[in-house]
């Protein structure tokens, strides 16, 4: 129900949202005082208004600001880069010691639309004329960008641009010549948004490119599969750090050494004392599990299942794939005309797996780590 407070105020603010929208600070630049201000920034705090130059400077470490180009009459969508903004990795943000000399901005300052910038072919390299500058398409939390990037010149450091982009806190989407990078802040949010929201990737990568540029976002280059592929990557490394297997580089985890146990169920050494076989009767810390499947939860087969690598073969709540079908493959049921046993000679020769099993705790329902499974062909391996 709308509230009945607004109604009075609705001109008021459509007024204020108005007035927004004039030209800040009658056009004159706010730091240097001497240049145009016809750039403001929509992800900066309050209204300012800058030239070129000065622009640069308050966004030196902000490259994922949006800002807009007052054209006479409104304000228009521009970009950083457009602005002669460049992206020095592999020193801090500092321009390399080695670079022969220093980038210049001036083939930036007659780009002036987001489509120019995006215009350029997959893999190209826009400033061929520069020494160690090239054009990198970087996904954020708001919006995708594509900025000028000025790599270290050190000797070896080609073949350290992933790490560079990475002390960037920039994900590569590849590590021979990456040309596309991801904010760790974007993928940290898709992880939450696909936890919460059940969002796909799909329509994540969507989202980032209606923030872009809404009225054409099929402008927007796609980078769908690599985010894919990357943000499958980051959950991997975010598990082995926070599992404590970062610092202890000898130590491999073991299986379900990537999950966690129910938190609330009675863990000896976590939630109990040491004296707790003294201190408690077997049934107040006894362990409770229950076991359940979903019958119609099916994976189809790969295309090309070589190509799908596993990161964490058993070290989560899915058993290792080996012993396990090693296991179906030795397991018979005893079962005398049970439906779903008979179930198994069903043609699916399309599908991977018919359905998946767990374990998980009988007080709280927490799925034990090492102890979820897929169903080959129905409930064969119960």
């Amino acid at each position: 129900m709308i509230s009945f407070d607004y109604l009075p105020w609705r001109t008021e603010y459509l007024s204020v949202l108005l007035e927004l929208e004039q030209l800040v600070n009658d056009g004159k630049c706010e730091d240097c005082g001497e240049g145009e201000g016809l750039i403001r920034c929509l992800s900066c705090s309050g209204t300012h208004a800058w030239c070129p130059s000065c622009v640069l400077k308050a966004h030196q470490h902000n490259p994922f600001h949006n800002l807009q180009l007052w054209n006479g009459r409104f304000y228009e969508t521009t970009t950083l880069q457009a602005q002669g903004y460049i992206m020095y990795l592999g020193h801090g943000g500092e321009p390399c010691p080695n670079l022969s000399h220093q980038p210049d901005p001036s083939p930036w300052q007659d780009i002036g639309s987001m489509e120019d910038v995006f215009a350029q072919e997959e893999g190209d390299t826009i400033n061929d004329t520069q020494l160690g500058v090239s054009n990198l398409v970087i996904v954020h939390s708001t919006g995708v960008y594509s900025h000028s990037v000025s790599w270290c010149q050190c000797p070896g450091a080609e073949k350290a641009r992933h790490l560079h982009l990475m002390k960037a806190r920039l994900f590569p989407a590849s590590i021979a010549r990456p040309r596309s990078a991801f904010t760790f802040d974007v993928l940290d949010n898709f992880l939450i948004d696909a936890l919460e929201c059940k969002t796909s990737a799909m329509s994540f990568y969507q989202k980032l490119r209606r923030f872009t540029n809404n009225a054409f976002p099929d402008t927007i280059p796609d980078r769908y599969r690599e985010l894919m592929r990357v943000s499958r990557i980051w959950r991997d490394l975010v598990n082995r750090k926070r599992f404590g297997f970062g610092h202890d580089t000898e130590r491999s985890p073991g299986p379900g050494d990537l999950a966690l146990y129910c938190p609330a169920c009675p863990q000896p050494g976590i939630n109990l004392p040491t004296s707790w076989r003294y201190d408690y009767e077997e049934w107040l810390v006894m362990r409770r599990y229950v076991v359940d499947g979903n019958f119609t939860a099916q994976h189809m087969k790969m295309k090309i299942p070589e190509d799908d690598v596993s990161l964490a073969d058993g070290k989560g709540y899915m058993v290792t794939e080996g012993p396990y079908q090693a296991h179906i493959d030795d397991s018979k049921s005893t079962c005398s005309n049970h439906r779903a046993v008979n179930a198994t000679n069903i043609q699916r020769s399309n599908l991977r797996a018919t359905g998946v099993g767990a374990t998980a705790c009988a007080r709280h329902g927490c799925f034990v780590p090492h102890a979820v499974v897929d169903f080959q062909k129905g409930e064969r391996s119960v």
